[in-house]
């Protein structure tokens, strides 16, 4: 009997989809929900002042993970090779801060529009991210870098 040969396993997350694409439909479809139909959920005046802050902040969140990466000479399209565990920055809170940005994105921008649609869309986005991204990522992760990503992941929250 034939040995089959193994088949080696690509050197990069397998993704179901690139998150980018997700928050912009979510974005694009949160618009087009509130212009459709039309649902508030807070009183008028202070959601413009809070939801601008959550949006700075998930710029300033999304920036600084990038930044970290790209000195910590850590890939960022999730279909290229990792070649470095990147600790620092915003990853000692957060392992997944760029898509904890997305995620702060849709909520800041629901509130300052005051609108319900955003909401439950970044509720959605954060189960597809999970799901589609985050758990092949891990999977990776520990794949490539073992003791020392299974050591980072017991320390460090998935979101926050």
């Amino acid at each position: 009997m034939e040995e089959q040969p193994q088949t080696e396993l690509p050197d990069h997350a397998g993704v179901a989809f690139h998150p980018p694409l997700l928050l912009a439909l979510a974005l694009v479809l949160g618009f087009l929900l509130r212009w459709i139909a039309p649902l508030t959920f807070l009183p008028t005046g202070l959601p413009v002042v809070i939801g601008a802050v959550i949006v700075g902040v998930s710029f300033g969140f999304f920036f600084w993970a990038v930044y970290t990466m790209v000195t910590g000479g850590a890939s960022i399209p999730t279909s290229t090779p990792t070649d470095a565990l990147v600790m620092r920055g915003p990853f000692r809170f957060s392992r997944n801060p760029i898509y904890l940005s997305m995620v702060l994105l849709q909520l800041g921008v629901g509130i300052w529009t005051n609108s319900l649609w955003f909401i439950v869309l970044a509720a959605a986005s954060a189960v597809l991210l999970w799901w589609g991204v985050i758990a092949r990522e891990e999977r990776y992760l520990a794949r490539k870098f073992g003791a020392e990503y299974t050591s980072y992941r017991a320390k460090v929250r998935r979101w926050l």
